[in-house]
């Protein structure tokens, strides 16, 4: 999953670097704040209309903001901003301010739908670890590896090896760079190439398969707002719903396969590909990759286990029919029908008592099979678990500052100063656009989601209110945006590490990832932008997605160049 994004650059190269993107942060912060100065005439506004704290309710999240571009700490940012909303309540009593921070983190674990969340993300993680443990995420990486027999197919298994490990982002770039290295290395694929192809199956797919160690923390991210503003509804179904809209991901997606069957590509990941191929040198002369670490022994199955594919499937279908069962079960079913059940339904409890039970079928499953032993499962389950510690963290502190924002009333202070000019159709782009500048520059789209969602929600939906719309009329695309701005940084951030986990499992210098990456990212970033744009222009959804996919597919097919394709190990070639 996604924690804290931070890393201690090991070069030269990337102290370098990262003092250059801490420059360019700020100039990009700019960027963030014309949502607030969007929002903003904030001084020529009428107090009488305005909240108790007028433009200062606009202080806790521009802190936190700040605080998270410029020390990319996104914890402490999120607490810094707390205190201040505390504060600001407690009659500017900082002490007191720091208790209501911290009384708003310990309501918000102690809610039981935040509890259920938070115990979510731990026991589907741990089941992820019991799969690696049991070789089950081996067999299935394995079972894809056998037909390759060209750079272009040991792409192409690359990038369906990265969707189909879609559960969590770690494992994408864990299992699948250390997989398919030696097989493109042997098929003269750049180290650049594949590390853009493991990045982007990562957290791109994992946002928006429906069932991943993600969801628990977009659901919560949903139905928090939902029970606030009193809005009716399954957080769980509009997370589902906006699938469609979380434009980022679809596109950039769609890119990738471009690159992979067409043989083409642009910019610097084009010299790299030729230079791999043609002179077989899979890293750039004076490159200094990231070197993976041996894995973890916990996390490693025996050699003498079998590769069997039906202990990858059996889990994961495990998981989605008990998921999907207690949807229906709390929803009221079978006294109702499927799609009243669903609409009714309780996705928390259904992600709590879905995921435990699949951890426990999955444990069976391996025990029978004598795959490996009770403890070593159990050592698998932990170590798994502990993967998401942090994001976890971020998590709680995230619904502290959604509570203390809602305490010192930004949302409905926006609304007063931007109602009369600020449509709810352009808030999908506008969010999407302030996401994509915070989560390049904090790398993380935990800390993004946390930021915005509170904020955007809302606001929407006293918009809506003031404009005489039903509040659902903009909200998917608005939860859409919200996703697709966070994983954009995710997918391409240098301090992402998702982004520095594909540089090291794939062996890759991680500058020369980064460089060679981005271009790929901002192209699908501006199709997505496009797309939104078409929202607000009112066009439908799938034309507006087909307007952003065309003019993606029409720029890289006008920008690429073509990429002989390596046939075989004697180094034949064929156009």
């Amino acid at each position: 999953m996604d924690p804290i994004k931070r890393y201690e650059p090991i070069s030269i190269f990337e102290e370098v670097f990262v003092m250059s993107h801490r420059r360019i942060s700020c100039v990009l912060f700019v960027a963030a704040a014309l949502f607030a100065a969007l929002c903003g005439t904030a001084f020529a506004a009428d107090e009488a209309a305005s909240p108790q704290f007028g433009v200062l309710s606009l202080l806790p999240p521009v802190v936190a903001i700040v605080l998270c571009l410029t020390t990319h700490e996104v914890i402490p940012s999120l607490f810094v901003g707390s205190w201040i909303a505390g504060t600001m309540i407690s009659d500017w009593n900082p002490i007191y301010g720091f208790g209501a921070a911290i009384e708003n983190i310990w309501n918000s674990l102690g809610d039981p739908w935040g509890a259920r969340i938070f115990m979510t993300c731990i026991v589907m993680s741990g089941m992820v670890g019991v799969m690696q443990a049991g070789g089950g995420v081996r067999a299935a990486v394995n079972a894809l590896s056998r037909r390759i027999r060209s750079s272009r197919s040991a792409m192409l298994f690359t990038e369906l090896a990265g969707i189909v490990i879609f559960f969590e982002d770690y494992v994408t770039a864990a299992v699948v760079g250390t997989t398919m290295r030696p097989i493109s290395d042997s098929y003269r694929v750049s180290k650049e190439k594949l590390s853009y192809l493991v990045d982007s199956t990562a957290a791109p797919v994992a946002a928006i398969a429906g069932v991943s160690s993600w969801v628990a923390y977009m659901v919560g991210q949903i139905g928090k707002q939902y029970g606030e503003l009193g809005i009716q509804g399954s957080a769980y179904n509009t997370y589902l719903q906006s699938i469609p809209f979380v434009f980022y991901n679809l596109i950039a997606l769609l890119l990738v396969t471009l690159v992979v069957l067409s043989s083409r590509d642009f910019g610097p990941m084009l010299a790299a590909e030729r230079r791999a191929r043609s002179s077989g040198k899979v890293l750039r002369d004076g490159a200094m990759p990231l070197t993976s670490a041996a894995g973890d022994p916990d996390l490693e199955p025996a050699e003498n286990v079998p590769d069997r594919v039906v202990n990858f499937v059996l889990p994961v279908v495990f998981l989605v029919v008990f998921i999907v069962g207690m949807l229906l079960v709390t929803g009221g079913f079978p006294k109702v029908g499927l799609s009243e059940a669903m609409a009714n339904s309780d996705s928390s409890l259904a992600l709590i008592y879905g995921s435990y039970a699949a951890a426990v079928m999955t444990l069976a499953l391996f025990r029978l099979q004598r795959a490996a032993s009770l403890s070593r499962l159990f050592r698998g389950f932990l170590k798994g678990g502990q993967a998401v510690f942090v994001g976890s963290m971020i998590l709680i502190y995230a619904w502290g500052i959604s509570a203390s924002i809602k305490s010192v009333g930004t949302a409905a202070y926006l609304v007063s100063v931007t109602k009369d000019f600020l449509s709810p159709a352009w808030i999908p782009l506008l969010t999407f656009l302030t996401g994509m500048v915070i989560s390049f520059c904090t790398g993380t789209s935990y800390g993004t989601m946390g930021i915005l969602m509170p904020i955007v929600v809302p606001l929407l939906a006293k918009v809506s209110a003031a404009a005489g719309i039903d509040v659902t009329t903009y909200m998917l695309p608005t939860v859409g945006a919200v996703f697709a701005g966070a994983v954009f940084g995710d997918h391409c951030s240098p301090i992402s590490d998702t982004t520095i986990m594909s540089s090291m499992f794939c062996g890759a210098d991680h500058i020369d990832h980064v460089k060679t990456q981005l271009p790929y990212a901002l192209l699908a970033g501006v199709g997505a932008a496009a797309g939104y744009l078409c929202i607000a222009l009112g066009l439908n959804h799938w034309l507006s997605l087909a307007v952003g996919a065309a003019l993606v597919a029409a720029a890289f097919f006008a920008v690429s160049g073509r990429v002989d394709d390596y046939v075989s190990a004697g180094g034949e070639t064929q156009d």
